[in-house]
């Protein structure tokens, strides 16, 4: 695993990253093709879902520890500029919102049993609330910054320079920032990961492999814009 180090090293892991990305998505559809779908065993429909499961958690494993270096530019990974401009504007916390997950599944899915929708409609009403309790905490971050002894720190670099601790309380809020975005990141992403690897624990391997293909599909659609925005 490559510990990356800024946001630009974790940028180059990213774009290596996306091609083994298309590679998956490529035997995922192969996989769920009705042309191919008698031809391959259960086990190999296994195999490939825990190939990209484990492909997946790489992505997050690396993004953590380049969050947890990344110091002033934690920030850059709120608006990364490894996704599209509009991947940009729909982001969650940084990332795909968790609950997206379900929508993905009843779009690629149509032979779910009761049992399995009804474990799915629980999983999505934890997920929910776990969504909101990283918003809350998000939110607990954002607004111990806007304390109004930090903020009048803050006017006071541009009106009238600082006098003394006013510097350092408000280094310190901005290091009480800086960590709080880290932790709230890092919670967000343990629940996409999360999120993808209990719905597919209810799926059989078949129709794990259509969602899988499904979410994969999405994330390269938002990545492959790139080269067309910078023409």
């Amino acid at each position: 695993m490559p510990i990356t180090t800024s946001p630009q090293s974790f940028t180059s892991f990213a774009n290596g990253w996306l091609i083994r990305h298309r590679h998956f998505v490529e035997q995922l559809a192969c996989a769920s093709s009705s042309d191919e779908t008698n031809r391959i065993t259960l086990q190999d429909q296994q195999f490939l879902v825990t190939q990209f499961l484990s492909h997946c958690l790489q992505y997050y494993q690396a993004k953590s520890s380049a969050v947890s270096v990344a110091g002033d530019n934690v920030f850059t990974f709120f608006s990364p500029p490894w996704f599209t401009s509009y991947a940009r504007l729909i982001l969650w916390v940084g990332d795909f919102k968790p609950s997206l997950v379900f929508k993905l599944t009843d779009s690629s899915v149509d032979d779910l049993t009761r049992r399995q929708k009804d474990r799915i409609l629980s999983l999505r009403a934890e997920t929910r609330r776990k969504e909101r309790d990283v918003m809350r905490d998000f939110a607990l971050v954002q607004q111990s910054v806007a304390d109004p002894p930090v903020m009048a720190a803050a006017r006071g670099v541009g009106a009238r320079g600082m006098v003394d601790g006013e510097e350092s309380d408000l280094e310190e809020a901005m290091e009480v920032l800086k960590n709080g975005m880290a932790a709230a990141m890092n919670e967000a992403d343990e629940l996409r990961c999360a999120t993808v690897g209990r719905v597919v624990e209810i799926l059989t391997p078949s129709q794990a492999v259509k969602v899988l293909r499904t979410i994969g599909e999405l994330h390269l659609r938002l990545r492959e814009l790139v080269g067309l925005e910078s023409e």
